[in-house]
Order: structure tokens, then C-alpha cells, then sequence
């Protein structure tokens, strides 16, 4: 029987799903099961998945209509039998130790837990390559109870390079059955934060491991328009307030600070997300209007401290709803956005 089953969303990768799958029948650890959650793909995605499920027994698929990720992440928990889960998105692959070294490590501490180091990639070549270099993977680590809850947690409110994603950790079924309160208030961007972070509330045991066992593919949805962008950005502020308040009242200052400063760096985000569309120029203007009056806007940008760590034209344009100049600050952001994303695109085409 499995004892980790590995939950794959798929929604339109190509031909990059295969080195999703070939990584996972190459690993070393052979006590697995896949389960590709088909989102509705309309790019032969679906028939690749069947193949790959005739071709080995480990492998199940089903096809559901298209529903975003957080919703095909579910459904495979809830297909799913094994005491461990493990995400990975359909166009990234693992090292073939990656299951092996998260269950043994998993095993070996009890942990609710279980996390590694990644390289982010732009294609198959892993190359250029970049490692998280913070001072959580420097070394092995067990965090338990309060210390999850005093060192890893905050990263959450702060946007510490402790990784916020799903994929590189290995958690307990139980864990995650028990888990998607936050998530469930969050359309797209932010549900791997807010899904971990309330999980990380809950575990009582973390392990680190600083061995680097998963590959990221950079790229993808989050650097084209979202337009739930800002609807995330204001309720994931909101459960962050929440959590303060619940969890770490006697640092209330602190972290609010964290949360409001995480807020007005992702409304320049929102600003820039508004020129990557085909939104009419009184339609974005509109959208950012309807932002400068927003109550969470209004009190990041009205706390002394944190507009302080802002140029003050900035919080003064959002204080008075100057659309003129956050308009032009938004495209300023997006057109030198543009060097990258070429170059970025470029190099993912690269591959073997």
C-alpha cells in the first residue's frame, strides 16, 4: 500500500508534464501513488495523463471541469489514502531522492512536516539555477510546538524567505484534512501562503531538511494578468489581521507592521497587474479608484510607521486618490517588467 501519495493539478503544461511524471517513476522511494487532478485542460493534457495511468498502476487520473488549482488540490486529498501528501505543480520535477529523504526524515522525527530546499528553474535544463540561501536551510532542524510558532510562522506576516509554497514539503493526511479555512477565502493568488500558514499553526512538529530535492519552474499564471489579484491582497491581509489577533496579541505592533507593509507592496503589484491587461484605460482607472478607497488600503497607508517605509509620494497618491499618479506608476512598473519577462521567455524555451 502507498504511503505517500503525490497530488498533481494539471491545467494546460504541454509537454512539461512529462518531466513532472518521469521524475516521480524514477524515485528511489517506490511506495507511492500519483494522482493527476485533470482541471479541464484543453491541450492533450488529459491524454497524456491517461497514458501514463495505463502505462503504470501507481498512477490514477480523473478529469474534472475547470476549477482552479485550489480546488483540484482537494479533490486529490480527498481521493488520496496515504498518511503522507506531497504537491507538486504539473510542470515542475523532482530529484529522484526527493521522496526519499522527505519520508525518512518525516519517519524518522514524527514530523507533521516535512520540508526541503528547491532550486528555481526556467526549464529542463535547471540551469540558471537559483537555491533558497536563508539561514532555514543551512542546517537540519526540528521545530516543535512554540518555536514553529515563533520562527517559521511569522515569515508568513513578514515575507521572510522561509518559502510559502506547497511543493517541497511533505505533510501528514491528517494535517491537511483538517486544514483550508483560510484557503477557502482566497480565489488564486496566496492559497499555498494561507494554506500553510494555517497548517503551521496547527503542527506540532517541523522538519527542515537543507537538501535541495525539488525544482521550481519560474514563470507561468502569476506573471500574466490576475484579475483577482486585489480581492486576494485584501482578504489575505484580513486573515493575517486575524491571526494576529488570535495567536500573537503580545506582538501585535510587530506584526502588523509585517501585514500592512506585505499590503501596500502587493497594491504596486495590483497597479502593474492592471497594465499586463486588455482592460480599457477607464476601466483601470476605475479599478484604481476603487482600490485608493479601500478600508484595508486606508489603514496601511494611514499608519505612521509603515508609511514611513514608503516613498512619500506614494502613500500621499493613495491618501488623496490621485489616480493620475498611481496610473502612471503602475505602467512605469509594468514596462520595466517587460526586459525580464522577454528574457524569462526565452529561456524557458530552452530545453533539452
Amino acid at each position: 500500500m502507498s504511503k505517500v501519495d503525490i497530488v498533481v493539478p494539471v491545467y494546460n503544461p504541454g509537454l512539461k508534464l512529462h518531466a513532472c511524471i518521469r521524475s516521480i517513476r524514477k524515485q528511489t522511494y517506490q511506495e507511492w501513488n500519483l494522482l493527476l487532478i485533470d482541471d479541464g485542460s484543453s491541450d492533450g493534457s488529459d491524454a497524456l495523463c491517461m497514458q501514463y495511468a495505463q502505462l503504470d498502476s501507481r498512477i490514477l487520473y480523473e478529469r474534472q471541469h475547470h476549477s482552479g488549482s485550489v480546488l483540484a488540490r482537494r479533490r486529490g486529498l480527498e481521493l488520496s489514502k496515504a498518511p503522507y501528501i506531497l504537491y507538486m505543480d504539473a510542470d515542475d520535477w523532482g530529484d529522484q531522492r526527493l521522496l526519499d529523504h522527505l519520508m525518512t526524515a518525516a519517519l524518522v522525527h514524527s514530523a507533521d512536516i516535512t520540508v526541503c530546499n528547491m532550486y528555481k528553474v526556467m526549464n529542463e535544463t535547471a540551469w540558471p539555477r537559483r537555491s533558497n540561501d536563508s539561514r532555514y536551510f543551512k542546517q537540519k532542524r526540528l521545530y516543535e510546538a512554540d518555536e514553529i510558532r515563533s520562527e517559521l510562522v511569522p515569515a508568513f506576516l513578514h515575507g521572510h524567505p522561509f518559502p510559502p509554497q506547497l511543493h517541497g514539503k511533505l505533510y501528514k493526511r491528517e494535517l491537511l484534512l483538517s486544514s483550508g479555512l483560510y484557503a477557502s477565502r482566497i480565489r488564486f493568488f496566496g492559497d499555498d501562503l494561507f494554506l500553510n500558514l494555517e497548517m503551521f499553526l496547527k503542527a506540532q512538529s517541523v522538519m527542515i531538511i537543507p537538501d535541495i530535492l525539488y525544482y521550481y519552474r519560474a514563470g507561468g499564471a502569476t506573471s500574466r494578468y490576475m484579475p483577482h489579484l486585489f480581492h486576494d491582497m485584501v482578504n489575505g491581509f484580513l486573515i493575517q489581521k486575524e491571526v494576529v489577533e488570535s495567536h500573537y496579541r503580545h506582538q501585535s505592533y510587530s506584526h502588523y507592521f509585517g501585514i500592512r507593509v506585505m499590503l501596500l507592496n502587493t497594491l504596486r503589484t495590483c497597479l502593474r497587474n492592471l497594465f499586463s491587461s486588455r482592460l480599457p484605460e477607464g476601466e483601470r482607472r476605475s479599478a484604481i479608484s476603487e482600490y485608493c478607497a479601500h478600508p484595508a488600503v486606508l489603514e496601511c497607508a494611514g499608519d505612521e510607521r509603515t508609511a514611513a517605509y514608503f516613498p512619500e509620494r506614494y502613500i500621499h497618491a493613495i491618501q488623496n486618490g490621485d489616480i493620475n499618479y498611481l496610473s502612471r506608476l503602475g505602467k512605469r512598473d509594468y514596462q520595466r517588467s517587460l526586459p525580464k519577462k522577454i528574457v524569462m521567455y526565452a529561456i524557458a524555451k530552452i530545453s533539452f
